[in-house]
């Protein structure tokens, strides 16, 4: 169990960090473009995991943390 606990939160730790890491890139990374545009605009109705960003980080240090402390947890 503690494994997997190690293993989730390695994860969403590195799946949160290359979130907010993308979000800096700009829009057209990938392409050659003649313009430099880094607004990223989106739809308010579409879902997208980037707005999570934040909680897959905390939730991964959250994980790393307990499994730091598995002894005083009782895992």
């Amino acid at each position: 169990m503690s494994k997997v606990l190690l293993i989730i939160g390695i994860a969403l730790v590195v799946a949160g960090a290359l979130m907010f890491i993308a979000d800096l890139l700009p829009v057209n990374f990938l392409k050659q473009s003649s313009e430099d545009s880094y607004l990223k605009i989106e739809a308010i109705k579409s879902f997208s995991l980037i707005s999570y960003r934040l909680h897959f980080l905390v939730a991964g240090i959250v994980c790393l943390v307990a499994y730091k402390f598995k002894n005083v947890i009782g895992f």
